[in-house]
């Protein structure tokens, strides 16, 4: 199977599982005031922040090791070592949070008991003792399955929403039946890793090698965890849990986005491959190959996005939400950083602390920018305050990149300004904004719903932009075909 073909399918559990998320925000925040969905943000915050930590690098580590180890009982032994790992490390993460429940709510500046924490627990154990399975389908070679898995995990998502919207159950209600999906996605995760490669007790042959190069990358993914959630920490900490709401929904990056983690799991082992037989040019072009295709696709989509973020959070959310249009238009300003697939390079050519080194200084730029920009605005002018974080979030990102792209084309031995196609990205980003700048001014007079705007000027940006991209950059368009019959599986594809 092509690399492109599976990326495409790793990709769509991943953007499947995002959705899921978007469905559930859109109908909690139809559920509940403002306060409670705020309580239930923090909540879901606090442990998809601490999950990844940890996670301590296990699935990333799995897939730089898998390729390394010779076929059968060794492969077989790695990902059952991963599960025992992981295991012990969900049930501290447990004991953690249930010793420290009602410290961490007054932390977290939240008007409710410890007893709103302890029915997430379960998801929260789900997420870490089940972290490394998509990563060990994708690295034996079933994509297809890993798919699957996140559709069925996506779908109880939604189903939980939808039941706590339509029979209005409170937040503790809603958070026991997420923990419900979260353990019966965690059994069948195990139970898909048993029927691709059999059980066995592991032994404890090469675990030490896996957990020192899993620290790397285990403390990298905590860093990058943190800076996650600094902006929403300092605006509950300064604003509280309504304008946390707010934030929450409007932080959120395009599904699209997950396309980067797809190419994650999926380079990774092929960077590692050719690290491993000192092919440093063909993981140039490697990682040239791959920021050229991810244009292709995420910048039309920022741009569309981007025109039309009013139209988008009106459709996604209540009236209520509209001031996060704002957060989410900043955001959206880191998007076509997205392209720059730094990571798996950094992580398969065995140079993950760079990776490390770029998070730690993003999360100081984040903290001091954050808590800097919203003290001032807070006195300036309140009303913008709800903005400082995303503001400080983008630009801390962008810093990052840049300094990780120049450190990764001295790595390959390329000019920083060779690794990367500038041309196409120029291209693609002209044809998109006017495709997108059009498709905003024909239906701005419309006198249509929110959907039916943005439905019909998708309906104008799709052939608008196809039609531009084709007649004046057609090797580009080509290269977009190429990627689409990839993906559909009608050709080979590299």
């Amino acid at each position: 199977m092509g690399l492109s073909r599976q990326v495409a399918i790793v990709a769509a559990g991943r953007v499947a599982t995002t959705t899921s998320i978007f469905a559930v925000n859109a109908l909690l925040a139809r559920t509940w005031a403002l306060d409670d969905f705020g309580v239930f943000s923090a909540i879901w915050i606090l442990g998809n922040t601490l999950a990844p930590m940890f996670l301590a690098g296990i699935p990333t580590a799995l897939l730089y090791a898998f390729p390394r180890r010779a076929q059968g009982e060794e492969r077989r032994d790695l990902v059952w070592q991963s599960t025992l790992v992981l295991c012990l490390s969900a049930s501290l993460l447990i004991v953690l949070l249930w010793s420290v429940g009602t410290l961490v709510s007054g932390w977290l500046s939240l008007s409710v008991a410890a007893h709103v924490l302890v029915p997430f627990l379960p998801y929260v154990f789900s997420v870490v003792a089940a972290g490394h399975v998509e990563a060990a389908l994708v690295a034996s070679g079933r994509p297809t399955w890993q798919a699957w898995l996140s559709l069925c995990g996506a779908l109880g998502l939604v189903l939980v929403a939808c039941l706590a919207f339509n029979m209005a159950w409170s937040v503790e209600d809603t958070l026991l039946a997420l923990s419900v999906v979260g353990l019966s996605r965690c059994g069948l995760g195990w139970l898909l890793l048993a029927a691709g490669m059999g059980v066995a007790i592991p032994s404890t042959s090469g675990i030490g090698s896996l957990l020192r190069y899993a620290g790397q990358i285990g403390l990298n993914d905590a860093v990058g965890s943190l800076s996650r959630a600094v902006d929403r920490m300092v605006i509950l900490g300064f604003l509280g849990t309504a304008d946390l709401a707010l934030y929450h929904v409007g932080a959120v990056e395009a599904p699209v986005s997950l396309i980067l983690a797809a190419v994650v799991t999926v380079l990774v082992p092929e960077a590692s491959r050719l690290s491993e037989a000192g092919k440093t040019k063909q993981i140039a072009l490697l990682f040239r190959g791959a920021v050229g295709r991810l244009a292709l696709v995420i910048l039309p989509v920022f741009c569309f996005l981007f025109v039309h973020a009013d139209t988008v959070i009106e459709v996604y959310l209540p009236v209520e939400f509209s001031r996060a249009t704002g957060v989410f238009r900043i955001f959206l300003l880191a998007l076509p950083l997205r392209c720059a697939v730094y990571n798996p390079i950094l992580v398969g050519t065995g140079r993950a602390h760079w990776a490390l080194y770029g998070s730690l200084g993003d999360l100081c730029v984040n903290v001091l920018l954050s808590v800097a920009l919203v003290q001032w605005l807070m006195a300036a002018s309140p009303y913008w305050a709800l903005l400082a974080p995303a503001l400080a979030t983008v630009l801390a990102t962008w810093l990052q990149v840049v300094a990780l792209l120049l450190l990764l084309a001295r790595s390959l031995g390329q000019p920083w300004r060779t690794i990367l196609p500038w041309g196409r990205l120029s291209r693609v980003f002209l044809v998109s904004g006017l495709a997108a700048v059009a498709s905003g001014w024909l239906v701005s007079d419309l006198a249509l719903s929110a959907m039916l705007r943005l439905c019909a000027a998708l309906l104008v940006f799709l052939p608008l932009g196809a039609g531009l991209l084709r007649s004046w950059c057609p090797v580009d368009w080509q290269e977009l075909i190429g990627l689409r019959r990839a993906i559909s599986g009608s050709q080979a594809a590299q």
